[in-house]
């Protein structure tokens, strides 16, 4: 079975992207495809994800590299393949499983939208684009991938394009997100060049991930220490960006506009877990200069601080769950600046069954919630609190790994504390406009309940393998809930509707400020600089006019041809077209004539050559 999976693992792998070539072809060219068709093989795609990822954990022991060349210049070959070890199989797991339950979710949540093809095809291009992203070899391969994710999610956001505010809110996503995109493909050149220049072995100039070792300590040993600071830096900001950390996280509020099942994918472990994949592979490059741990500790911490601040102020209960993820997301940082990979995929695995299943738990617009979901939901608000199941576990076992730091230790519990508080009073804020039913849809809450057995499964087996124990973490998040309930009981819940002073200073005045004058900046050098530079202005009208007179002569001048060429083709077609039946036999017998002496050439051509 193994040796069956492994031998296949190109099929499953690109069996998302058939699925989307084939519903997207299909509607394309006017073919029916049929809904439940497409259910199951979306289903079947993600099924055989978790099948790979399962039995390779089991099985295989070490790293499994497997590759051709896709680009070859002179001795420079840039392959494409597959990188295959724990780390890509834990994140790629977790993937496939909470996409084949939103997927599931997806079927019923869709089943009255007009163009319900088109949003599972972006589901199963989603998937083929983290699994490419988590399997490549090299980061130039990664690049791509990660570009891919960018699209897709921007397609996903916007699918009811025509709701003018979806629309935008999917274009700032893209456009924030294009930041961290530029600052990850200048660190990846900066590093292909100093491995280009000074490695030796051309073999380190892609980048691949199982030479990172070698490649940072080269790296480290080729450039100063400012040129390895800035060189880290923009691939944190590239990894930041895509993890929604501070000052980047606003752009996790405008993906709010996406439909339920897209949150409950983006927003789980797949789109925003790329950041934190991206710097568990660079930590041997991190690890050569402590600042640099300690940086990545304070962005977490600072994001998992004051994003749960807002969390706490916040009434949407969407925009919670997403402020939510920031914070948790930071504390996912936090482990790796500790240097405690395993603890960062203890949390990563827990929040993502946990956050999934509160995102499908959320009832749509306007919808009154239902006794089965509101007792679902407040499980899984119990488990994200740290109070029981995963979550707990999760939370304890990340607190043993940054006691040691007091500071850190106490920012911990504080953002443990603002956790439990936002997490326990969202339930109270759903249902204060909404009336509970009896009534409920078995089909729409199979993928929560099958989130809920994961989130218990992993707690047993956290149980069964890691060393924790109930510490201060776990005290404060219950403090935080009796806070909660005090609040309630004398209806002072409703008061905090606002952030502190300092907070709004600091996110409405300061930052705005900063990047107008970076914006301004930028301006400057753009109009008042390039524009004036007479060889570039030069160069870009050069540009201009070549590409007008390809566009002209080129491309207008073929579709012309091909036109009158169709026409002509037309008129002689019209005049054989005599509705004589005798001048039609003499058409086919020349036409059957000319394929007999084709064919009696061709053989005999082939005769001669194999003489």
């Amino acid at each position: 079975m193994t040796d069956l999976i492994l031998d296949n693992i190109y099929l499953i792998l690109l069996l998302p992207l058939w699925i989307f070539l084939i519903i997207m072809c299909g509607r394309f060219f006017s073919v029916y495809v049929n809904k439940r068709l497409i259910h199951v093989l979306t289903l079947l795609s993600s099924f055989l994800g978790i099948l790979l990822c399962s039995v390779s954990l089991l099985k295989t022991d070490g790293i499994i590299e497997q590759s051709f060349p896709f680009i070859k210049i002179n001795d420079f070959v840039l392959s494409f393949g597959l990188h295959i070890d724990k780390t890509s199989l834990i994140f790629a797991l977790v993937l496939f499983l909470v996409s084949f339950c939103v997927q599931a979710f997806s079927i019923s949540y869709m089943k009255n939208e007009e163009k319900e093809y088109r949003f599972f095809a972006l589901l199963n291009l989603f998937n083929f684009s983290m699994a490419g992203l988590l399997f490549s070899q090299n980061m130039f391969q990664m690049y791509a991938f990660w570009e891919l994710v960018g699209v897709v999610s921007y397609l996903l956001i916007g699918f009811d394009y025509k709701k003018e505010q979806k629309s935008a809110a999917s274009r700032r996503v893209f456009i924030v997100n294009r930041i961290g995109d530029t600052a990850l493909v200048g660190a990846i050149i900066l590093t292909s060049y100093f491995m280009y220049n000074y490695a030796g072995n051309l073999s380190f100039t892609t980048l691949g991930f199982e030479d990172m070792n070698v490649i940072s300590t080269l790296l480290y040993a080729y450039t100063s220490t400012p040129q390895f600071y800035i060189i880290c830096a923009l691939f944190l900001i590239g990894a930041a960006v895509k993890s929604a950390q501070f000052p980047f996280h606003i752009w996790l509020q405008d993906a709010m506009e996406a439909k339920l099942p897209v949150s409950a994918l983006l927003h789980s472990a797949t789109m925003v877990a790329a950041g934190v994949y991206l710097v568990t592979r660079l930590l041997p490059m991190f690890m050569l200069e402590k600042p640099l741990l300690i940086m990545i500790c304070v962005i977490g911490l600072v994001s998992a601080i004051l994003c749960s601040i807002y969390a706490c102020v916040e009434t949407h209960p969407k925009k919670v769950l997403a402020y939510s993820t920031s914070a948790n997301l930071g504390l996912m940082f936090l482990a790796l600046g500790v240097l405690n990979i395993k603890a960062a995929l203890v949390f990563l695995i827990a929040h993502a069954f946990i956050k999934s299943m509160l995102f499908i738990c959320l009832p749509k617009e306007g919808e009154n919630i239902n006794y089965i979901t509101l007792a679902t939901f407040v499980i899984g608000a119990l488990s994200l609190a740290g109070l029981i199941f995963s979550g707990v576990c999760a939370k304890e076992f990340l607190y043993t790994a940054v006691e040691g730091n007091k500071i850190f230790a106490i920012l911990f519990c504080i953002n443990s504390f603002l956790t439990a508080f936002y997490i326990t009073r969202l339930p109270i804020v759903m249902i204060k406009d909404r009336e509970i039913e009896k009534s409920f849809e078995y089909s729409k809450y199979i993928p929560a309940g099958v989130l809920l057995i994961l989130n218990i499964v992993f707690y047993f087996i956290i149980r069964r393998h890691l060393t924790y124990q109930i510490a201060e973490p776990f005290w404060l998040a219950l403090t935080a809930w009796i806070v909660v309930y005090i609040l309630y009981t004398q209806n002072l819940l409703t008061r905090f509707t606002a952030p502190p002073k300092l907070v709004q200073d600091f996110s409405y005045r300061i930052i705005p400020f900063v990047y107008g004058k970076v914006a301004g900046v930028c301006n400057f050098i753009d109009t008042k600089i390039l524009a004036n530079y007479k060889p570039l202005v030069f160069t870009a009208s050069m540009g201009v006019k070549f590409s007008g007179l390809i566009e002209k002569y080129v491309m207008d001048g073929s579709v012309r041809a091909v036109t009158a060429l169709c026409k002509k083709f037309s008129a002689a077609d019209m005049k054989l077209q005599s509705k004589n039946v005798q001048s039609y036999n003499a058409y086919a017998f020349i036409i059957i004539t000319l394929i007999l002496s084709l064919v009696i050439i061709g053989y005999t051509f082939i005769l001669i050559q194999f003489k």
